[in-house]
């Protein structure tokens, strides 16, 4: 185990790393399209939208994304690491929005921290849908055809959720200040 600060991996969209993420689902049209769930662009007061299978980070100070001792980046959850992604739902409780979780293939630069991973690029790999964030089953039923129709993707329950994911509960997204983690670096095959 290393005690991690911040550190830069190399990944290839073929031997990418898998994380786990949130989102917020909104409408863009007829189409239901995934969203950041906390990042607001300063230009327009919105929250970022996930149109397509695959994503590239940016960053609004012009360099690339991401970079050392810069938050920018495809945020991501690796096991082991501290941030809540159930949390993130209490940082956000003002939102309305259904939510969901997805795993992505995170690949090109990649920084790991005590909070999870920031990405260069991102690959959506699979959609899971709460049944409790739904009003009704023909509702969950309908987004989940929504969401394969846009992503092409496989759209489960819960069921496929890591349980490392939902376990970590904290009354918020982010770790406390101060707080450290020792991250077991060996399954990133380094």
């Amino acid at each position: 185990m290393v005690e991690i600060a911040e550190r830069l991996l190399l990944f290839s969209a073929q031997a990418a790393l898998h994380a786990w993420r949130l989102f917020r689902l909104r409408t863009e049209g007829k189409r239901l399209v995934l969203s950041s769930p906390m990042y607001h662009d300063d230009t327009t007061g919105l929250t970022p939208l996930w149109p397509y299978v695959d994503a590239e980070a940016t960053c609004y100070k012009g360099h690339p994304a991401p970079s050392p001792g810069c938050r920018c980046g495809i945020y991501g959850a690796i096991n082991g690491t501290l941030d809540s992604l159930p949390g993130y739902l209490c940082d956000t409780a003002y939102e309305h929005d259904p939510w969901v979780y997805a795993e992505i293939a995170c690949y090109g630069r990649v920084f790991v921290d005590k909070r999870g991973v920031r990405a260069e690029r991102a690959r959506l790999v699979r959609i899971a849908l709460a049944e409790s964030a739904w009003p009704s089953r023909a509702s969950l039923n309908e987004a989940s055809r929504l969401l394969r129709d846009c992503y092409g993707v496989p759209v489960g329950g819960v069921e496929c959720i890591p349980e490392w994911v939902t376990a970590n509960v904290r009354p918020g997204g982010g770790p406390p200040d101060g707080e450290g983690v020792s991250l077991d670096l060996a399954p990133l095959n380094l």
